[in-house]
Order: C-alpha cells, then sequence, then structure tokens
C-alpha cells in the first residue's frame, strides 16, 4: 500500500491514497494483473531494479522487477480509480479503512492540498531623467530595464506574482505631489501584459526627473500593506535605479555638500529598513549603471534583508550593478529567481522520514529525482518536500508537474 501525491503548477490538490501491493486486501484495486507483456505496456515494464526510482515514469518496483497494472488511457481501473504516474492503481474512495498508520487494516484514499510559495515581487523602477542616459553599445537605460523586466515576467507569470511601480519628482514638494508613481500596476499571476501595456517604451518627461527614492520606498509600502497581497510567499521590492537617491524635502543635494547628500541617502536606507522591519517587506537593489556608489548598494542590500547597515563584506548582503544591457537582464533574473522557493508543503506530516527517503517515489516532469541529492524533506520541518541540486533549478523555470509516492508508514493520515 502506498500514498501518492501530485503536485501540478501553483495550487491543485494532491492526491494521497493506497497502491496496488501483494498484501493490500483491502483494496478493490488491489491484485490487479501486470500489463508488462500487453502492447501498449510503459518503457521498462519487466526489468529489474532495486528501489523505486530504479523504474521509469509509467511503472514501479515490486519483487525486484518494474511492473504496471494500468496506464492513463488503458482504463483497467474502471470508475473506482485512477491510474497514478508510477503505473499503480489508486482508489478514488475506499469505505471502512481507518487510514494507513493505525486502527485499521486498510488504506483509505485521503485528498491532502499542497502550498507552493508563491513570491509577490514589484519592481520599483527609478524614472528620473537620468535614466534616458544610454549604455555601452547605445542600449537606452530605460529600454533595456523594460525589455529585462517585461522578458521576466512573461517567463514566470505563472509562478510568481509581479507588479511595477515607477517613481519620480518634478523638484521635490515645490513641484506638487511628491513622491510621483506615475505607473502602478498591482500584483497579479499572469500578468506580464498588463505590466507590458502600462510600462512605457520611452521615459515619460512630463512627471519630473528627480530621484527621491527613501520616500517612494515609503510610498510604495503603503500602497501595499493598505492591499496586501496573499500571504503564502514572501513580498519584495527589486529597486531599479541609475543615480544616488535625492528627497521630496531635498531634490537636489549638490555633491559637494556632503551632509545633505548623506542625509538624502540615509532617507532612503531607512526606508527599505523600515519596510523590512515594520512590514517583512525585502527591498533588493540594482544599479542601472556604474553611478550609484558601492558603499550606498551596501547599506541598502543589508537593511533591505534585516542585517545592520555595516556588516562587515564577507557577510553582507548582495546588491547587483549592471554596466550593460545583458548584465541587468541577468541581475533581474538573479533577484527574481531568488525569490522563488523549491519548497512545497503538504498537510499530512511524514510518518517515517527515512523510509520516505529510501522508498519514495519522486518525479519531477515524470523523470525521477533521488533523495537525498534531488529531493528531501526539509530539516526541522515534517510536511515539506524541497527539491535541492539541478531539480530546484528546474522548478525554479517555470510552471512543473512534481508527482510523489510514498510507501504506508512513510506518512501520517489520520
Amino acid at each position: 500500500m502506498r500514498y501518492v501525491l501530485f503536485f501540478v503548477s501553483a495550487t491543485v490538490a494532491l492526491a494521497v491514497g493506497c497502491g496496488n501491493s501483494s498484501f493490500d486486501t483491502g483494496n478493490p484495486l488491489a491484485n490487479l494483473p501486470s500489463i508488462c507483456e500487453d502492447d501498449g505496456a510503459p518503457e521498462g515494464c519487466g526489468d529489474f531494479c532495486e528501489t523505486a526510482s530504479s523504474c521509469g515514469s509509467g511503472t514501479f518496483c515490486q519483487d525486484g522487477l518494474c511492473d504496471a497494472v494500468c496506464t492513463p488511457e488503458g482504463g483497467e481501473c474502471g470508475s473506482a480509480g485512477f491510474c497514478s504516474s508510477a503505473g499503480r492503481c489508486i482508489p478514488l474512495t475506499q469505505e471502512g479503512g481507518a487510514g494507513g498508520n493505525g486502527g485499521g487494516s486498510e488504506c483509505q484514499s485521503v485528498q491532502v492540498t499542497p502550498t507552493r510559495s508563491i513570491p509577490n515581487v514589484m519592481f520599483l523602477v527609478d524614472q528620473s531623467s537620468s535614466m534616458n542616459s544610454n549604455f555601452p553599445g547605445a542600449a537606452n537605460r530605460w529600454a533595456a530595464a523594460r525589455t529585462a523586466i517585461t522578458g521576466i515576467t512573461g517567463d514566470l507569470e505563472g509562478i510568481v506574482r509581479f507588479g511595477l511601480t515607477t517613481y519620480t519628482s518634478s523638484g521635490g514638494t515645490a513641484g506638487g505631489e511628491c513622491p510621483k508613481l506615475p505607473t502602478q500596476v498591482d500584483f497579479a499571476l499572469d500578468n506580464a501584459a498588463a505590466i507590458a501595456g502600462a510600462y512605457p517604451s520611452t521615459r515619460p518627461s512630463r512627471d519630473g526627473g528627480d530621484t527621491p527614492t527613501g520616500d517612494s520606498i515609503d510610498a510604495l509600502v503603503e500602497v501595499i500593506t493598505s492591499d496586501p497581497p496573499p500571504s503564502d510567499g514572501p513580498t519584495i521590492i527589486v529597486l531599479a535605479t541609475d543615480g544616488l537617491p535625492d528627497s521630496c524635502a531635498d531634490p537636489n543635494p549638490p555633491d559637494n555638500d556632503p551632509d545633505r547628500r548623506a542625509a538624502t541617502e540615509d532617507l532612503a536606507v531607512k526606508a527599505a529598513e523600515n519596510a523590512f522591519d515594520s512590514e517583512g517587506i525585502e527591498t533588493f537593489i540594482l544599479s542601472v549603471g556604474p553611478d550609484v556608489s558601492d558603499s550606498h548598494l551596501r547599506e541598502m542590500a543589508n537593511v533591505g534583508i534585516g542585517l545592520p547597515r555595516d556588516t562587515p563584506e564577507d557577510d553582507a548582503a548582495l546588491f547587483w550593478k549592471a554596466t550593460n544591457a545583458d548584465d541587468l537582464t541577468t541581475a533581474f533574473e538573479d533577484i527574481v529567481r531568488g525569490s522563488i522557493s523549491c519548497e512545497v508543503e503538504i498537510d499530512k506530516p511524514f510518518a517515517n522520514v527515512e523510509q520516505a527517503c529510501r522508498q519514495g517515489d519522486v518525479r519531477l516532469n515524470g523523470s525521477p529525482i533521488t533523495c537525498p541529492n534531488g529531493w528531501r524533506v526539509k530539516p526541522g520541518a515534517n510536511n515539506i518536500i524541497e527539491l535541492v541540486g539541478s531539480a530546484c533549478s528546474t522548478f525554479k523555470e517555470g510552471v512543473s508537474e512534481l508527482t510523489a509516492e510514498f510507501p504506508c508508514g512513510a506518512v501520517v493520515v489520520q
């Protein structure tokens, strides 16, 4: 008897139930005949095996041989069940069973719900006049940022809630509203078209040309917290700016006045620090071009994830500095993919982690992955499957199918 778990895309039902075995007397679909000699049998059916992961898709390991009693198209399970990815018939319901870990002699089909961590990623893009400058090779900074952001949103809109905000001012408070947030797109899945439609292809000059970064972070956090996104993943701000900040109160601090310059930089650092400390919102900073000092980038990066601003360089948070369009795209990719978790939570805990690791049949997009090199039960959490290594990298690429099958006794189903 085995429990089977299915995960497709972001949120679907996991099916946990009994599979076929020679001793599963309570399962009406137990002891179905092998189909390995039939036309249309899965590839590898009848091959020798040592563990579940030794068998290919559509088969399971039993008594030293890869076997199968059904295919998804074959109808061998009838109306009472469905064919799992390992070629077993899984009952839709089973009466009289007490559950897999005690109290009865039968496994009972159980439905559980997985939760994939879906990050909420808000791009906060500097709309100052210097964003009209060019990278080497004549790539406009504004246009390059737009290309990079619309590209990553198009690739990952199915597993990340994306949003977009641009910011500037027109001479600070002396020019009216400050900060200005001319482009605002709320968080949502499948949001690439909305972002591309709202994102101007050239930098609008009518809104002003200043860089009130600290004031804009404060204003954006207020917008986010007034209508917060779902909490099933982290909320992060990806700040893309090409210059040192000014402020609504001081829109033009001169470089030869270190006190005024330091005050506007400090305002931005405190805004990122407050976003994390008060609301748990992380801020990741990316310099669009070489003009933002490393010291300011490092302070912003540190406080953005809850570190002291003066954390030593060896232990400091990452920041990104893009000096060409390709670097810019890579930086956005690194930040966004870094926010995607390789953890899948299930609402029934593991009862025996060693047994689950040793005998579990976990597959990503149909290909077996092994424990602990491809997956593991997350240390300290007995209800989370964590993908590792190349499996984690594949999972971060976009919508994936994850299936897992565990023997009775490995999972608590009461």
